[in-house]
């Protein structure tokens, strides 16, 4: 019971500091190509970003979305590609 608290602890930590970070400059990086510097979300250090995440949710879901489909449409086409 204990080693499976600290297990969802530590992918809790994870999926917050890391991949949150990665789908967030992910997407604010594709909608600022796509869009041709039209949008552009700031791109924050990872020490900041979580501070800034807590301030303004609405503004960073767009480009945490647009990140997490970039890399789905990417897993999808390297196994559609095998």
């Amino acid at each position: 019971m204990l080693i499976g608290s600290i297990a969802e602890l530590f992918f809790w930590f994870f999926w917050d500091c890391l991949l949150s970070f990665a789908l967030y400059t992910t997407g604010a990086v594709v909608l600022r190509v796509l869009s041709f510097g039209r949008i552009q979300k700031p791109l924050f250090v990872p020490i900041v970003f979580s501070n800034e995440k807590r301030l303004a949710k609405n503004d960073f879901f767009s480009a945490y979305i647009t990140g997490f489909f970039f890399y789905l449409v990417l897993l999808a086409l390297i196994i559609w590609l095998k």
